[in-house]
């Protein structure tokens, strides 16, 4: 195979590589989207306490999911008393909360201390189990962000992989026409033969023929017989024939 083909190829099996690897990690951050971490982005924990609230994101209200929606029992008061927080709806079975299914793996959500009720400052939180205070819009935001970013990544990854496929192709091909052939350098020895062809115009091979010295050959030395040189009678006119004679 010519060398052009092989380093089009070794460039492909490189893209293909690159793109394997864009695809398969692009394809793990879309399957990790959703799954939160909730210990590390946990702002606040615990069953009861202080809290203050900047108001500057929703919280969202998490418990373990061993806990049952309908024995959950929470209140967020702010300085007056007043509470400013509401559990979301229970299943039939009061089990879970509505939307369970969307939850991290292993916590429910069990409600949300929204801004829409609570503005900034210090609240008292007495619940009934403790809980977990995310930022919701965080959390989400960064979520969708590895979604569409795993989304590229494996989109990405699938153009380089077509694209190295194209290269592999072409370097096998275009090895395959050209062969092992090239320019190659005609060595011209004294009595000899050519050692390899010349390009000419065109890029065409062109053999090139060498001229020998003639070869003398030493001829044996033989005697040389005498020849014999027969004469050849003289020309007559008319005038100089004689008349024929009366045999008479």
């Amino acid at each position: 195979m010519h060398t052009v083909g092989k380093v089009f190829m070794a460039i492909g099996l490189v893209i293909l590589i690159i793109g394997g690897v864009l695809l398969a990690v692009g394809s793990s951050n879309v399957d990790d989207a959703g799954e939160i971490d909730v210990m590390d982005k946990s702002v606040w924990s615990g069953q009861s306490g202080s809290y203050y609230f900047d108001a500057s994101d929703d919280m969202m209200v998490l418990v373990r999911s061993n806990i049952r929606c309908d024995e959950f029992v929470m209140t967020i008061d702010d300085s007056d008393g007043n509470n400013v927080y509401y559990n979301d709806d229970c299943t039939e079975d009061g089990s879970k909360p509505v939307g369970w299914e969307d939850d991290p793996e292993g916590w429910y959500h069990m409600g949300t201390l929204s801004t829409w009720l609570a503005s900034e400052g210090t609240y008292d939180i007495d619940a009934s189990h403790e809980i977990q205070l995310l930022p919701m819009w965080e959390v989400l935001g960064e979520e969708v962000g590895e979604a569409v970013g795993g989304f590229l990544q494996g989109l990405g990854g699938s153009m380089l992989l077509c694209c190295g496929g194209v290269f592999v192709v072409f370097g096998l091909i275009l090895g395959v026409a050209i062969g092992e052939g090239g320019p190659k350098v005609t060595v011209i020895q004294q009595g000899g033969m050519p050692m390899g062809g010349q390009m000419g115009q065109g890029g065409q091979m062109m053999q090139q023929t060498t001229m020998q010295q003639p070869v003398y050959q030493q001829v044996a030395q033989t005697p040389v017989q005498p020849q014999t040189t027969m004469q050849q009678p003289a020309e007559q006119t008319v005038w100089d024939q004689n008349s024929p004679e009366n045999p008479f």
